[in-house]
């Protein structure tokens, strides 16, 4: 089956996602002032940005230090194989623990890496014999305890 290739974006197009990412509490209303359309055409833009998964979806940014999660752990999954069916195996449990904020299968010394939020080490340790440890086909972690998030979560270039 061919890939279907990204929708083509003009210049309105970009203001919207623009605006969006910097807030994505904004009324239609508001949205159209900003990025100078009139509410309709705003509207109909918008909705095929959804609808052609442009935009995945919009959420709330939360402070993890707030909700008891201050701590931000990165850590490098080495597979005991490299084969479809181990790295399959591995992301399916990786998708059941949502404290693993992110997984990602990387080129270089390690397979995947995972960004996961806990309160403190005490809790990392705890997490990481009982989930991390355990998951499929893991042969060797190399665990980094961030000290300061510099940029996170910033927007994309549009």
């Amino acid at each position: 089956m061919a890939e279907e290739s990204p929708p083509t974006l003009d210049a309105a197009d970009r203001r919207i996602l623009r605006a969006l990412q910097a807030d994505g509490r904004l009324s239609n209303k508001d949205l159209a002032r900003r990025v100078h359309l009139s509410e309709s055409a705003t509207w109909t833009r918008t909705r095929r940005l959804f609808a052609t998964g442009v935009i995945r979806g919009v959420r709330a940014v939360l402070d993890p230090a707030a909700l008891g999660q201050p701590s931000l752990v990165l850590v490098g999954v080495v597979l005991d194989r490299s084969t479809t069916d181990s790295f399959a195996a591995f992301e399916a449990a990786v998708r059941a623990l949502p404290q693993i904020l992110d997984c990602h299968l990387v080129a270089g010394e390690v397979d995947y890496f995972l960004r996961i939020r806990v309160d403190d080490i005490a809790s990392f340790a705890r997490f990481h014999s009982a989930h991390i440890l355990a998951l499929p086909g893991v042969r060797q972690v190399r665990t980094f305890f961030v000290l300061n998030e510099v940029k996170s979560d910033g927007p994309l270039a549009v």
